[in-house]
């Protein structure tokens, strides 16, 4: 069948699915489309469908994704001098749809992303993927909205195994965007003079953070595009980017591949202070449930990120815990569930006895274990009394069955009156079990079940 032949099948049995009444030609359309993009025909069609002006938006979105597929799945299907044409036909189509639809722009951005990770670095010219769409935007700013989604995009397709890329080839493909982060972010600092494109920049931001880039806090603690994240989180509507970013960044302080917190000291303590500003706005009636679950997250971050430095029990470590506590007061129990974990990892650290208490003989080592539980005792207990009653029970009734079902009423009134009634009964049954860390330990009960989302 002749290429033109082959585009207004593909335009029929699009009319077809999309708008025949009948059931089953539907069904038919969707198999013969389906089997046509397994075809080594499919990659000049989807081409010049999607250069024809004609082409209606269901044609354009069919034959983005058709392209995006056969690069990702079947790019040994082509001749390896095929390569400039696809990469210049993708480029052109980017610029033809920088505006969009945002569906077809993305698809195109990921189509010419999973080329980058079949061909290497040089194939591209002088420094690879990210010099050359340095070089394009300078060269074209007026489509740098669609550049900006492709440049999103570049992180994510490293890690995307729908990509039929070699092993070795995926990770040089890494170690090639690792080693351009530095040219990255500068396009993305340049790009934020356009004020109206911050969002999309920080989405980006956001996508670089995730590889392991090596990039040293005390760089980043000054970086212009950390900066504007940390202060978009005080504008009325939190956006989500400058939120992703944070989160982000919370998480590689706390990595063990980038030198954990002690190398990134500089960085967290820019980060803890502007979270922390937000927790006024836990109690703020006007902010609806999205503005929360932002918040809830980025404090939910800090504790699971932060848990070791946390569980030292200083003042500004009981900051963060009253925080969280907050988080976990809340009604919704999607956002308080997110403090769940949390609370679950502090109390291993507290109890076990190769705790990160590292200096000193053993009298001293113990007299520490002692304060820090001291000091969470009453975090703990605010903690357990927020908890259902009917959950308590479900959670608690394994390990003391006879306890509870004998005196099941008994043990439903005292955890009305309060957690702190409740081990009365318990002692009088278990003494050892709990010993005098009760509060400790029913949140270890509690919070293994609740991680798992079994409370509700």
């Amino acid at each position: 069948m002749q290429s033109m032949e082959l585009q207004n099948t593909v335009k029929e049995a699009l009319n077809a699915l999309y708008h025949h009444p009948d059931d089953s030609v539907r069904m038919q359309a969707d198999r013969w489309l389906q089997d046509f993009q397994r075809t080594l025909d499919a990659w000049q069609v989807a081409d010049n469908l999607l250069h024809d002006a004609s082409s209606n938006l269901e044609t354009l979105i069919f034959c983005s994704q058709t392209l995006r597929s056969k690069v990702q799945r079947d790019f040994e299907e082509l001749p390896s001098e095929a390569f400039r044409q696809l990469r210049d036909s993708l480029n052109n189509l980017l610029k033809k749809f920088h505006k969009g639809p945002p569906i077809v722009r993305t698809q195109i951005s990921i189509a010419v992303a999973a080329l980058a990770v079949h061909v290497p670095a040089e194939d591209w010219g002088d420094g690879g993927i990210v010099n050359w769409l340095r070089d394009e935007m300078n060269s074209h700013p007026e489509y740098i909205p669609g550049f900006l989604e492709l440049l999103t995009v570049l992180p994510e397709e490293a890690f995307n195994y729908k990509i039929a890329a070699r092993p070795e080839r995926r990770r040089h493909f890494e170690k090639e965007l690792t080693s351009q982060m530095e040219i990255a972010l500068n396009i993305l600092t340049a790009c934020l003079n356009i004020s109206e494109l911050k969002e999309q920049v920080l989405d980006a931001f956001a996508s670089w953070l995730r590889l392991k880039h090596g990039i040293p806090g005390s760089v980043l603690a000054t970086h212009p595009l950390v900066l504007t994240a940390l202060s978009s989180l005080n504008s009325d509507i939190i956006s989500e980017a400058s939120v992703n970013v944070v989160s982000e960044l919370i998480h590689y302080t706390a990595s063990g591949s980038s030198g954990g917190v002690s190398v990134h000291m500089p960085l967290i303590q820019v980060i803890v202070p502007q979270v922390m500003s937000l927790q006024a706005q836990l109690r703020d009636s006007s902010k609806d449930e999205e503005d929360l679950k932002a918040i809830a997250r980025l404090f939910a971050d800090m504790g699971d990120s932060y848990v070791e430095l946390i569980a030292t029990g200083s003042n500004e470590a009981m900051m963060i815990v009253n925080a969280l506590l907050e988080v976990a007061s809340l009604p919704e129990y999607d956002i308080a569930s997110m403090t769940f974990n949390f609370w679950h990892s502090l109390q291993v650290i507290l109890t076990k006895r190769n705790s990160n208490i590292s200096s000193g003989d053993e009298a001293s080592i113990e007299a520490e274990r002692n304060r820090r539980l001291q000091v969470f005792c009453q975090s703990y207990e605010s903690l357990v009394s927020l908890s259902k009653v009917e959950g308590a029970l479900r959670v608690l009734r394994p390990l003391f069955p006879r306890v509870l079902d004998a005196k099941k009423e008994l043990a439903q009134a005292q955890l009305k009156q309060g957690v702190s009634t409740f081990k009365v009964l318990v002692l009088e049954k278990e003494p050892a079990l709990f010993e005098k860390r009760w509060h400790l330990y029913s949140l270890f009960l509690l919070s293994k079940c609740l991680s798992r989302g079994k409370l509700r």
